[in-house]
């Protein structure tokens, strides 16, 4: 039987998917409850050592002996701080220790509490990998558990040889152990180019296997044109296809871009659920893909290709981590192994066909209006850079051609710098380099246009609807009559006399008309960077934006994404 406690059974559990079962035990009082678990259980080989000096110690020469790792239990306080001696030890001799501490209430650190001191990151550099888990039982905390104690242990195991650390926080009553059934785990597996050719085959298998792939491109992959011939042989041989962004750079066969039907359908279609999802990039600009993706996580494997190897559960069903390039992925598995072409394409043609149904009213002046006349303009070869939210959401609605590069500061998503990032980019190439960036983002980066390595070849184009109109778009003013006052930040600035004292050739737009007459000039060579400021509503964008989702969303996507986001705000704000 095993204690009641959830991050316990998931720790044991964990331990034995990944055939740990070599464990040290030290007494104390807060470890009962994870000792009487594992004592209980006839699949762990307990050791008793009382000194927790000797305990790691003893666990690095059964590691060693059996080749295998070793799990080390004790109790907190400086029991905890006898650990670092041995754990030191097996730092600089590359030996899997999987430190597991049991700990106090977080909450009372630093109050006097008995036995109480701080535990987590106790062991410092001399610790591959230190987690501490959380004391609720929410879904997302318990996921939390089970992620980051897999991730302590495939460090140890297969990104690089050494000691962990786990750290339980024991909060409640010790007295119960009537669980008989431990949860059911997910195996994540790490697979590099080093391993035999038969388990890279195993995947051929579970590949081939899956009637629905859903591949995630992500952003900052650099894609040459091997990579796109093999990623096409590869959409040839499986029903699959590729969702793919601006930022993903990356327009071939078997890409779609979902963005506009993602976000406007809210994704609430099972039909839509793959069988294997497949990863590789970084961030996405989409809201919608991912919390689909997670609330059917456990409908789907997830690989993941990443060549350092991180653990990256983005999606909350992540089983495989392969750790090589993309390129070398998608070679092995349309070179390397034979398959005929797949004749079954269903998945791919549900999401084209859904794709093609997306509509857009006629457009008055507005961002989306700026939006759809700049990607017209935009030369072959050019390099984008989209400020945050409003600028990437309103250009995934155009088509660019496909030579174009596209960027955007969306790793940690701030409007601090994407100014300077565009700035940055320009000044390394010849080729026409394009900024469409908000007025907020603008005027928060605005010295970034002084920096002395600005390139004729610049194009800004500042949508300025005097605030921030995303805050319209998720937020009704009637639920926060002062909305504009400090939470859209309006303003009735312009950077006319900024850019033009810095070298700008500048050119407004008012109206449909102006904005015709002014863009083209974007797009033609010039001996000094070019600024076009473009007057709108932020009220009269934000309804457009609405009536854009509403028109395509059968479940009217305004009602179901933005009124949950829009709720969570006003919560806070009014705490």
């Amino acid at each position: 039987m095993y204690s009641n406690f959830k991050s316990i059974q998931i720790l044991i559990a964990i331990l034995k998917e990944y055939n740990i079962n070599d464990v040290v035990l030290s007494p104390g009082g807060s470890d009962i409850p994870i000792i009487h678990s594992l004592e209980g259980d006839s699949f762990f080989r307990c050791y008793s050592v009382v000194d927790e000096r000797s305990a790691v110690y003893f666990a690095i020469g059964v590691s060693q002996s059996k080749n295998r790792p070793v799990a080390c239990v004790c109790t907190s306080g400086t029991a905890v701080s006898n650990y670092l001696p041995g754990m030191t030890e097996a730092y600089y001799q590359n030996v899997p220790i999987i430190a597991i501490t049991a700990d106090k209430n977080p909450y009372f650190n630093g109050q006097i509490e008995t036995q109480k001191i701080t535990q987590n990151g106790i062991f410092g550099e001399v610790s591959l990998k230190s987690v501490e888990i959380p004391t609720g039982i929410s879904a997302d905390e318990l996921w939390y558990t089970e992620r980051v104690i897999k991730e302590a242990i495939l460090v140890s195991l297969y990104k690089q040889k050494g000691p962990v650390h786990i750290n339980i926080p024991i909060v409640g009553s010790y007295s119960g152990y009537d669980v008989k059934e431990l949860p059911s785990i997910k195996r994540v597996n790490y697979v590099t180019c080093e391993n035999s050719d038969n388990a890279w085959k195993k995947y051929q298998n579970k590949i081939e296997s899956a009637k629905r792939i859903l591949i995630v491109v992500g952003q900052n992959i650099v894609f040459s044109e091997i990579d796109k011939r093999n990623i096409e042989l590869f959409f040839s041989r499986y029903n699959c296809m590729f969702s793919v962004e601006h930022l993903s750079n990356l327009s071939c066969k078997g890409c779609i871009y979902t963005y506009p039907f993602s976000e406007t359908h809210n994704l609430v279609n099972q039909a839509f659920v793959p069988d294997l999802v497949i990863s590789f990039g970084n961030n996405i600009s989409s809201y919608c893909l991912k919390p689909f993706l997670r609330a059917n996580y456990k409908k789907f494997d997830h690989i993941s290709i990443d060549e350092t190897g991180r653990y990256r559960d983005v999606f909350k069903g992540l089983t495989d981590i392969f750790v090589c390039s993309p390129s070398f992925f998608f070679e092995y598995f349309t070179k390397s192994v034979e398959k005929v072409t797949v004749n079954d394409m269903s998945y791919y043609n549900l999401w084209v066909e859904s794709v093609k149904k997306i509509r857009l009213p006629e457009l008055k002046f507005s961002n989306f209006f700026v939006a759809k006349k700049l990607s017209a303009i935009i030369p072959e070869n050019s390099l984008v850079h989209l400020a945050i939210l409003n600028s990437i959401r309103i250009m995934q609605f155009f088509e660019l051609k496909k030579t174009i590069r596209t960027f955007a500061n969306i790793g940690a998503l701030g409007i601090d710098g994407c100014l300077s990032s565009f700035i940055g980019a320009a000044s390394t190439t010849s080729e026409l380099c394009f900024c469409l960036i908000g007025d907020l983002s603008f005027f928060y980066d605005m010295n970034a246009i002084g920096i002395r390595h600005l390139s004729n070849n610049s194009r800004i184009v500042l949508l300025n609807n005097g605030g921030g109109s995303e805050f319209n778009f998720f937020i009704n003013k009637k639920d926060i009559p002062t909305l504009n006052n400090y939470i859209c930040a309006e303003h009735t600035k312009t950077a006319k006399g900024w850019v033009e004292s810095l070298g700008f050739k500048y050119y407004k737009a008012s109206s449909k008309e102006e904005l015709d007459r002014n863009i083209i000039f974007l797009s033609k060579d010039s001996d000094v960077p070019i600024f076009l400021e473009v007057f709108t509503d932020k009220e009269e964008d934000a309804e457009l934006t609405r009536s854009i989702y509403s028109l395509n969303s059968p479940a009217d996507t305004i009602k179901t994404t933005a009124k949950k986001v829009a709720k969570k705000i006003i919560t806070i704000l009014k705490k």
